[in-house]
């Protein structure tokens, strides 16, 4: 049946670089934390009778009740981005890891339907959020062994949600995006439940000093290096005082 309808989808990054015989327990470790997450954001039995929940490979799609979106905007994201770092260690061990991009929208979608369910604009919207450039790129600019989940609102999950009041989160906590995908170009906001910033190589690194000038030319001569200056300048034995300026001869 055609109802409106909270959407929720996750999307594990660098999926694909794992090795084929590390993709099913990957994926297995993908529902785990999710029903973690739901468990403790006191979702557990919405999560279990969700009408459409479908496997993305890589990923999660679930079609859930609308009047559960506040507090799957939070708790839930913060509590997914902590049942991801506990397994981080565990995986860790394994040469694996897990981080989540995650994505909410809402609309109209049939959950019943035997052989269309789950195909609608709304899910493909939710899709293009999960794949806009500023979700990925909260990812990829964070500590990796800190940060375990981004999330992106639609802007009217967003609206209807955070604005209006009905979650634990402030707009401010949120960062306004433009989710730009193929033909898809809509505002989104972004939220990353512990945020950091991944050290590059070149971080801290001391500049480069910039080129040399010529100092002008003339004054007096000692020992083959040109001292040039001011009108008034001492030179006493090693010691120099005054606006000097030297040229190698």
């Amino acid at each position: 049946m055609l109802s409106f309808h909270g959407l929720l989808v996750v999307d594990a990054e660098g999926f694909s670089r794992n090795r084929d015989v590390d993709l099913p327990d990957v994926h297995t470790e993908i529902r785990d934390v999710l029903v973690r997450a739901t468990k403790d954001s006191g979702l557990g039995e919405t999560w279990d009778v969700a009408p459409f929940k479908q496997s993305t490979g890589d990923g999660i799609l679930a079609v859930l009740p609308l009047d559960a979106m506040s507090r799957v905007i939070h708790p839930f994201s913060d509590r997914l981005q902590e049942a991801l770092a506990d397994s981080a260690p565990r995986l860790r061990a394994r040469g694996l890891s897990l981080r989540l991009r995650v994505a909410f929208h809402a609309g109209l979608v049939d959950d019943e339907h035997p052989v269309t369910a789950g195909i609608s604009t709304a899910t493909n919207d939710v899709s293009r959020l999960l794949d806009c450039d500023p979700l990925r790129a909260a990812l990829r600019d964070s500590d990796p062994d800190v940060t375990f989940a981004a999330v992106v609102l639609s802007q009217e999950v967003f609206e209807m949600f955070v604005r209006a009041g009905r979650t634990d989160l402030q707009p401010s906590q949120f960062t306004q995006v433009r989710a730009k995908v193929k033909q898809f170009d809509r505002p989104a906001f972004l939220y990353v439940p512990k945020p950091s910033r991944r050290e590059h190589p070149d971080d801290g690194a001391t500049p480069t000093p910039g080129p040399r000038t010529s100092a002008p030319t003339g004054g007096i001569s000692l020992g083959g290096v040109s001292v040039s200056g001011d009108d008034t300048n001492n030179v006493i034995g090693n010691q120099v005082s005054g606006d000097i300026r030297q040229d190698r001869s």
